[in-house]
C-alpha cells in the first residue's frame, strides 16, 4: 500500500494485534510505524532495511 494511502487509513490497522511493515529500503515502512507509534500503537515493527536487505541475506526463496 503506498505511504500516503497507508498514513490515511492507519486507523484500520488492527490495535490488538502485532504489525510488521515492510518496504523496498525501510524507509517508508519507518515513517509509516513512526505514525502508528505516534497514535499509541505498541506492537509495531519495521523490517530492517526493508526487502532489498531481505533479499542480500539470502534469506529470501522462491517456493513452487
Amino acid at each position: 500500500m503506498p505511504l500516503p494511502l497507508f498514513l490515511s487509513r492507519r486507523a484500520e490497522i488492527p490495535t490488538a494485534r502485532k504489525v510488521v511493515l515492510v518496504c523496498r529500503g525501510g524507509r517508508r515502512s519507518g515513517r509509516a510505524a513512526a505514525a502508528l507509534i505516534e497514535d499509541g500503537r505498541k506492537n509495531v515493527f519495521v523490517l530492517d532495511g526493508g526487502m532489498l536487505s531481505w533479499e542480500a541475506s539470502d534469506l529470501l526463496e522462491a517456493m513452487d
